[in-house]
């Protein structure tokens, strides 16, 4: 009687394995790829970055402890924020502290006027006292999707500071209008550093004379 031969099945595990080893990789150059465009303002901060509190009217101060920290201290961090040129726009965490900095300072001086609430000036304020985590999106950071959007804030909320109570700091404003709209929103920052240095030290210099 003939011997009937049975060819055992080879295992798929390794199959499996070559798989998921795969996704892995084009997970984590999609990832990576996202990281590169840094002007997205959703993801995430590290502890000296963050803000203390959901509380919107908070003053935390990333180098000062204190909550009651006035609008020269915002303003001292804030330009301490930015002191190294080189960083700005090339580290994620670097830029996006300098902004947030940037965010309460604002914020302040408009309370500080009484301006009156406005999305934008709503939006910066749920910025600047908003506490994230990583891969975290909330509703209070919906209206950050990059840079630009930002800066177009930031300039909207000065510029009503100024036309009240700053007439004579017109030209300056015109000025910082100008350099952002320099800005791309469609670029990653490290492809824009001079114009992103350029509106960090123009916002820095009006809001100093808005102190003086």
């Amino acid at each position: 009687m003939a011997e009937i031969k049975i060819e055992k099945k080879k295992p798929v595990w390794p199959w499996v394995i070559l798989i998921l080893v795969v996704l892995a990789i084009i997970a984590y150059l999609v990832y990576d790829n996202d990281n590169d465009m840094d002007d997205d303002f959703d993801d995430d901060y590290s502890e000296e970055q963050v803000i203390d509190s959901l509380n919107t009217q908070s003053t935390y101060d990333p180098y000062n402890n204190s909550d009651t920290s006035s609008t020269y201290d915002q303003f001292t961090a804030y330009d301490e924020a930015i002191s190294d040129s080189t960083r700005v726009a090339i580290d994620s965490s670097y830029t996006k502290n300098a902004f947030a900095n940037l965010a309460k300072v604002v914020v302040h001086k408009a309370d500080e006027h009484a301006i009156a609430e406005s999305p934008a000036l709503t939006d910066l304020r749920n910025f600047s006292s908003l506490k994230t985590s990583i891969s975290t999106t909330t509703k209070e950071t919906e209206g950050f999707k990059n840079f630009k959007t930002a800066t177009d804030k930031i300039v909207t909320v000065m510029e009503t500071v100024q036309q009240k109570s700053f007439p004579s700091l017109q030209t300056q404003m015109a000025d910082l209008k100008q350099s952002a709209s320099k800005i791309d929103g469609s670029k990653a920052l490290k492809e824009q550093q001079h114009q992103i240095y350029t509106f960090f030290r123009q916002s820095r210099d009006v809001l100093k004379m808005m102190n003086n």
